[in-house]
């Protein structure tokens, strides 16, 4: 009998759903061919009603059910951030999909991704997505936002980002200069600066000399600092994947948290075997703790041995990063808040 456990908390206006669904035996579940959906509503919860109201579902296709469809349903009509993950041996973990916020309609199935056959038992027998007692687990997120109405219908899409980098461009009503380490100058407005950047905000602040010449130098170069200004007046990183270290410089100087997280997003899709040594370096240099952690957990997925025969592994200098990846690959249970 699988079960299904849940966990509701607020954040702010949001409501954050955890649900835990646990199918034992999985693999003699995928061998009957005759089941070809499997539903939470169908469990026994003792006559109680989820308290989420979110139903899930997984439902197999093929003629050896090769393919797990994963779907959930809402009762109502909501905004929500939906995030699967995989529950592996070890306490550990694998996210398998992060789907942004959008409009969900009520009582209508909604597909949130797919698993395959060969992922949970391959042919030499390893069950890579199951737990020691051959059970599957799947851990649901829900970010529900009561903050944002949906089922708005004729209303244009916002203007504000567009507008915002349009006056970044034509320099309408611009206060002040930001030269770049080149010498460009770029008109800009010290409110806008002030509003997104702490650092920024220290420049026009007291008696400092950008306020009595209302000149910022940068030591930034041009190509870097532009995409720093478009993101601080459009919130938008267009460049994120082509250039994700240098803006990653970038966004520590002027403590620009978001363009950071979007900066270490990207470099986390790009790790490889050859790189993830300097990519570590980089999160570690630049306090990029969410990066730090994930390519550590990269080198401890199996990779280790191979990482050591790389170019960047022979360069690495730091004892204390050394003694960081061994305690890391050495400890299973070691916390987020560790990796300093």
């Amino acid at each position: 009998m699988s079960s299904l456990n849940y966990t509701i908390r607020m954040e702010g206006q949001t409501k954050i759903n955890t649900l835990i669904w646990t199918v034992p035996c999985f693999i003699k579940l995928l061998e009957n061919k005759t089941v070809r959906e499997f539903r939470t509503d169908k469990l026994d919860h003792g006559n109680r009603d989820i308290k989420s109201g979110i139903q899930l579902k997984l439902q197999f296709l093929g003629q050896e059910n090769e393919i797990i469809e994963i779907y959930y349903l809402s009762p109502n009509p909501v905004f929500l951030q939906s995030i699967l993950t995989v529950c592996l041996k070890r306490f550990e973990e694998r996210s398998i999909v992060i789907k942004e916020y959008q409009t969900v309609q009520g009582n209508k199935w909604q597909y949130l991704a797919t698993l395959y056959k060969r992922d949970i038992a391959s042919n030499n027998g390893s069950d890579t997505f199951l737990l020691i007692d051959g059970s599957l687990r799947l851990k649901f997120q829900f970010k529900i936002s009561n903050n944002i109405k949906v089922e708005r219908s004729n209303i244009p899409e916002t203007q504000l980002s567009y507008d915002f980098e349009n006056m970044l461009l034509t320099g309408l009503f611009s206060d002040v200069i930001m030269k770049s380490a080149e010498g460009n100058e770029y008109k800009v407005h010290k409110a806008v600066l002030a509003s997104r950047s702490v650092v920024l905000k220290a420049h026009f602040e007291h008696s400092t000399i950008e306020c009595q010449t209302n000149i910022v130098e940068s030591p930034l170069e041009a190509e870097v600092l532009i995409e720093v200004l478009k993101f601080i007046y459009s919130d938008k990183a267009p460049r994120v994947d082509e250039i994700p270290e240098r803006l990653l410089a970038a966004a520590d100087f002027y403590q620009l948290s978001r363009l950071k997280s979007l900066c270490e997003e990207a470099l986390h899709k790009r790790l490889t075997v050859e790189n993830v040594i300097e990519t570590l370096q980089l999160a570690d240099l630049h306090s990029a703790k969410t990066l730090k952690l994930l390519t550590l957990e990269f080198i401890k997925d199996g990779q280790a041995q191979l990482i050591t025969k790389t170019e960047g592994w022979a360069k690495i200098k730091s004892i204390e990063l050394i003694k960081t990846i061994y305690e890391y690959i050495m400890t299973d249970d070691i916390e987020a808040e560790d990796i300093k």
